[in-house]
């Protein structure tokens, strides 16, 4: 009966040795992951704006310019940001003025100027239009954000001197986010329908 006990005992200290054994030994594995960033693009740009008919006798009666708001649906910009940069982004804009339809070298005829909601544009650099942060950003499941302004809301002033003719110009779109972090630029013709 001795024997057996003891052949007993030594078989569970033997079994609490060989678990203690295997519980001392640990090993790691690293699991590697890269999240990497895309473009800051303008993805969709209002191509064309219409304004309404100025006439001679409007410009005969003004005193520099006749104010003209443009017609249809108005400006629709729509920018996407999948930088991961979280500096958000800013889409500014220039105007700088008329060039005569169907002149090649767009030779600037006549200094007319464009204000979109009430914000002058100036013919070089860009002015800020549309602008979204970081959380504005993270708030999309896309990127993507539209700026938006209503037709009623964009206006150009035909100067006094402007010869009868058709017309067209350029309001050229800069996008940026913070320094050095990507640029596009597109542009959107103006073409007001003076005759």
């Amino acid at each position: 009966m001795k024997k057996i006990i003891l052949a007993s005992l030594l078989s569970v200290s033997l079994l609490g040795a060989s678990t203690a054994a295997f519980a001392d030994d640990k090993a790691t594995t690293t699991g590697d992951v890269e999240v990497t960033g895309g473009a800051l693009k303008l993805t969709k740009n209002t191509a064309s704006l219409s304004f309404g008919d100025v006439t001679v006798q409007q410009l005969l009666g003004a005193d520099s310019s006749v104010p003209t708001t443009a017609t249809g649906t108005g400006l629709s910009e729509e920018v996407q940001d999948l930088t991961g940069s979280d500096k958000g982004w800013v889409l500014g804009a220039n105007f700088a003025g008329l060039y005569a339809r169907g002149d090649a070298d767009k030779k600037i005829v006549s200094q007319a100027t464009l204000s979109i909601d009430g914000t002058p544009l100036a013919a070089t650099g860009a002015k800020q239009v549309y602008a979204a942060t970081g959380a504005d950003v993270k708030k999309t499941t896309d990127g993507k954000l539209t700026g938006k302004t209503d037709a009623s809301k964009i206006v150009m002033n035909v100067p006094k001197t402007t010869q009868v003719g058709k017309y067209s110009g350029d309001i050229n779109w800069t996008l940026t986010a913070g320094p050095d972090n990507g640029v596009a630029a597109t542009t959107t013709n103006v073409a007001p329908a003076a005759e």
